[in-house]
């Protein structure tokens, strides 16, 4: 059996389920953090994040990009997708075996002998997380984001549930490991629930190749990508200690739930609606435009406004001891717009099938950002976690040369759709940052919030509505299609 996906994509009704989910799995996953930073601590948080640090890197590369070879391919018949589920887990039964025998010289790396055993308990991820991931693979390729929502929700409260009584019984780090491997199961359980295949044990040797060939230059270009994003945590886990790269941590979290929240929805279904139209440039071009359309309007106040609050957000989340937080999240916060723009790209690079154009893409990137990184390490983490918002936008005339090249979308082009929310989010944070700089002292911080945030977002609204209304028919087609399938 084949299957193909619909010729005709439409962006809202898979949006508004991807919203759902990221929204739920930020509130419950952020609302567990919160909790389990308070009761143990930087030095705790930095020692789990230093090994989560690893794994995360490591389990890009073990995927090989399977999963997003499943996700591009225009036709998948059932031998491909066997073939995908025992590659997967060939791969991730390899890294775990490697990445325990490693664990000592990792920790010898960074100067932690404790990081030892978390790294080997955190390995368990390697050989859990392939028996879900052609499953959620084929949920995202069928834009089933109600399924989703469901699955994430599901793996956020495993985790909640597995890691707080933990902590609060004085398990330490052990606390952290319970909820990061509780998460994943729970993940491949819901994966499984939501999308009921059982793999059948056979495979092809030659889709295997072709997957593999695709997806490898995507798996890499991954990897790179996280070597950017997180070579200041690496960096500083071997020079600084695991204190800085807890505040690191806490501060790219809140960025996270942000961009969990405002982006990653339109993320989630961009890959999967470019490809559907990749053969059609004009339709490729209005899809993506109305993506960028739709992902600045919803990303930039957000990240803006987490800009103008950064000391109050610290205060009310992580309480005393986490203040240098705040200087992590201002500086994450700068990157928005390069990010939103080079993450773009890379989807629809990626959905015209030229993987190899996102490896160097992301190629590019990864020289100028760590060898900055280590330049600027004696000026602290700050000075580092500036150099990685630069690089973004250093390598943005690339990015666009690629753009042009490879989808014909030209500068302007996505200029003009980012400019209204740019210039509006930009007043809204001085709006905001003005009243907060006004207002009374002895304001509690609960009320303060109240009176900035509804503020801040009439600021916005209006500004954006004065510059450029077409959004108003994207959200109401979002709207309008919703309605019609909860009627069916």
């Amino acid at each position: 059996m084949t299957t193909a996906a619909p010729s005709a994509p439409a962006i809202a009704a898979p949006l508004l389920w991807s919203t759902l989910a990221s929204l739920g799995t930020q509130v419950l996953g952020f609302g567990t953090f919160a909790i389990l930073a308070r009761l143990l601590g930087a030095q705790t948080f930095g020692l789990v994040a230093l090994a989560a640090l690893v794994i995360d890197l490591l389990l890009v590369i073990s995927t090989a990009g399977i999963n997003e070879a499943v996700i591009q391919r225009r036709h998948l018949d059932e031998v491909d997708a066997d073939t995908a589920f025992w590659g997967n887990l060939a791969m991730g039964t390899a890294f775990c075996i490697a990445t325990i025998a490693g664990a000592p010289l990792i920790a010898t790396a960074f100067h932690q002998p404790a990081l030892s055993q978390v790294i080997m308990a955190l390995a368990a991820i390697f050989a859990i997380t392939p028996l879900g991931a052609i499953h959620t693979a084929r949920l995202t390729r069928d834009l089933r984001f109600r399924a989703v929502a469901s699955r994430n929700l599901i793996a956020a409260l495993a985790g909640a549930i597995a890691g707080i009584p933990l902590a609060f019984l004085g398990f330490g780090v052990w606390a952290l490991v319970a909820q990061r491997i509780a998460s994943t199961a729970a993940l491949v359980l819901a994966s499984w629930w939501s999308y009921p295949w059982l793999p059948r044990l056979r495979w092809h040797r030659q889709s295997l190749i072709e997957m593999v060939r695709f997806g490898a230059y995507l798996g890499a270009s991954r990897t790179l990508n996280q070597l950017n994003i997180r070579a200041a945590e690496m960096i500083s886990g071997a020079l600084v200690g695991p204190v800085a790269v807890a505040f690191i941590r806490a501060g790219s979290r809140v960025v996270e739930v942000v961009n969990q929240v405002t982006y990653m929805p339109v993320q989630q279904i961009a890959m999967p609606i470019l490809t559907r139209v990749n053969h059609d440039p004009a339709a490729l071009r209005e899809a993506y435009l109305k993506l960028s359309r739709l992902s600045a309007f919803l990303m930039f106040p957000a990240f803006f406004g987490c800009l103008a609050i950064a000391p109050l957000i610290v205060q009310l989340v992580f309480g005393p001891g986490w203040e240098p937080v705040a200087d992590a999240l201002r500086i994450f916060t700068l990157a928005v717009v390069a990010s939103q723009i080079n993450n773009l790209i890379v989807a629809v690079i990626a959905a015209l099938g030229e993987s190899r154009a996102v490896l160097s893409w992301t190629g590019a990137q990864i020289g100028l950002g760590i060898a900055a990184a280590v330049a600027v390490a004696p000026w602290g983490w700050q000075a580092m976690l500036l150099t990685g918002v630069l690089r973004g936008y250093l390598v943005l005339p690339y990015g666009f040369h690629l753009l042009r090249r490879h989808a014909g979308i030209r500068f302007r082009d996505v200029l003009s759709s980012i400019a209204p929310a740019l210039a509006s989010s930009l007043l809204m944070a001085m709006a905001v940052a003005a009243g907060l700089h006004w207002s009374p002292a002895a304001l509690p911080l609960p009320a303060l919030l109240a009176l900035c945030l509804p503020a801040g977002a009439l600021v916005y609204l209006a500004a954006y509505l004065w510059q450029d209304r077409t959004i108003l028919a994207q959200l109401s087609a979002l709207l309008a299609t919703r309605r019609a399938r909860a009627g069916v």
